[in-house]
């Protein structure tokens, strides 16, 4: 029995995928015989949408509508739409991959930021670009997007481009104009990391969800859950998933993966014990009620392609595949 087939009763179940995998056969065939949804790796963050040239060739033109390019993204939708798989939107506003020229006057790094009004603008005018486009081309095929991602570090909201900006009511803005654009059946996300810390758990839910929810502009919770094969604590992890669906949220799994730089066949059982352990708290948690978990999706497809080998300085092993 494949993934899609075994959890299909309780939630969608994903993987990110990257230009490669898009571009390899035996990629696409293990993607759509596991899954069935799936969130592009990087091509549809804030850089790749934004067109740069054109915007620098002509500021004055694009200086409060920026021009936008989907070159990136459509091999992704086409993809999509071709084999009738499910994708999720990732990610329409983040203090990273977003190039620094979309805030300064005359989108030149060299020139002051831009003031509030105009950044707002901008800002508008790109998520509506981006939902429009989508919508209008491949009308069914994104089921959700993470709208805003990960701003909160250190106990407080991050300090970034975007807070120096428009402020911290920035992500507020972006739900307002994401709930516009988006069309009825798709779902609005924030998005984060350690979602299971105690402290970070209360402020996400207390400063971000309640806020939107008042408003009506926000949907679900997206748990990255980038896991250490000794943290989050099991107990700790299972009451943020529960705190965040006691909020009646969708709660998805976004970025699934669980490094371990160990490939001998003891550990690997390990790291299959765990994962049993977090799917149970997932299955819980969706049977019970008390957290309506609609997707489950791992943070790339293949040992080899998971972007740890690289952040963590190691080999890393962190998948369910390897070596296709």
């Amino acid at each position: 029995m494949n993934l899609k087939t075994a959890y299909e009763p309780y939630f969608k179940m994903g993987a990110a995928i990257s230009r490669w995998n898009l571009h390899t056969k035996a990629h696409t065939d293990l993607l759509l015989d596991q899954f069935n949804s799936f969130t592009c790796e990087n091509d549809m963050k804030p850089m790749y949408y934004l067109d740069r040239d054109k915007n620098k060739e002509n500021p004055d033109k694009y200086d409060i509508t920026p021009a936008l390019t989907f070159e990136h993204a459509i091999p992704y939708l086409e993809f999509a739409k071709e084999n009738g798989i499910a994708m999720r939107g990732h990610t329409l506003v983040w203090h990273n991959q977003t190039p620094k020229w979309f805030f300064c006057q005359h989108y030149n790094e060299h020139f002051p930021l831009a003031d509030r009004e105009t950044i707002l603008k901008r800002l508008e005018s790109y998520i509506k670009g981006v939902l429009t486009f989508v919508q209008e081309n491949y009308p069914g095929v994104i089921y959700a997007w993470d709208v805003v991602n990960e701003i909160v570090d250190e106990g407080d909201f991050r300090k970034s481009i975007w807070t120096k900006t428009v402020g911290n009511d920035f992500f507020i803005k972006a739900f307002e104009y994401a709930r516009k654009y988006a069309s009825k059946d798709v779902a609005l996300f924030y998005n984060d990391y350690e979602t299971a810390l105690d402290w970070k758990r209360d402020f996400i839910i207390e400063n971000v969800l309640k806020p939107l929810m008042e408003k009506n502009l926000v949907d679900g919770m997206g748990m990255q859950s980038h896991l250490l094969m000794d943290h989050p604590d099991l107990n700790d992890y299972r009451k943020a998933v529960e705190s965040y669906g006691a909020l009646g949220l969708q709660i998805h799994i976004t970025e699934l993966d669980m490094h371990n730089a160990d490939p001998s066949e003891e550990s690997m059982h390990s790291l299959a014990e765990r994962y049993k352990e977090f799917f149970n708290i997932y299955l819980d948690a969706r049977k019970s009620g008390k957290a309506n978990i609609t997707s489950v999706t791992f943070w790339n497809l293949l040992d080899e392609n998971s972007w740890l080998s690289g952040f963590r300085r190691e080999t890393s092993y962190p998948l369910v595949f390897h070596g296709k």
